[in-house]
């Protein structure tokens, strides 16, 4: 499984008023074949961390460990229910929201790859009822993205 395929795999976060559903995709027999990853020294961690009940996003990159991104992407969200959503090793990692307010996230070499995954994930979707705008569907937009210094 290439690697934009395998970041494109994300999770998506339904956000409604004072409650939040989270979705995982599944993971396939192929994911089991591929190489984990090996951490080396010069690696930098970064992650991103969102609040389901206030839609705060933040991220944490350049880290030298991953509990150290996670923590301080968590320290930043600023909200009690903050969690990391997404985190990567010298890469880009991206949150995206649908007109239907779910989140979608991802990670990939690259910013632009990254962000496409996010907006992928979630696909088109029509703000909730009633809406006041139009009706038609409508595709998601990056809220966050952001690489550790040696991504590609």
């Amino acid at each position: 499984m290439s690697l934009l395929r395998k970041a494109g795999v994300g999770l998506a976060v339904t956000s409604m008023a004072a409650m939040g559903t989270v979705a995982a995709g599944n993971a396939s027999a192929a994911d089991a074949a591929d190489p984990v990853f090996i951490a080396t020294s010069g690696d930098l961690y970064g992650a991103l961390a969102l609040s389901k009940s206030t839609g705060n996003v933040a991220y944490a990159v350049n880290y030298g460990s991953w509990d150290g991104a996670d923590g301080a992407a968590v320290d930043k969200c600023g909200g009690g229910d903050c969690a990391v959503v997404v985190h990567f090793a010298n890469a880009c990692g991206a949150v995206a929201q649908g007109a239907d307010t779910r989140f979608g996230w991802a990670w990939a070499p690259s910013k632009v790859e990254a962000e496409s995954a996010a907006i992928n994930v979630l696909g088109k979707s029509a703000p909730s009822f009633p809406d006041t705008g139009s009706a038609s569907t409508r595709q998601a937009k990056v809220i966050l993205s952001a690489c550790t210094d040696n991504a590609s």
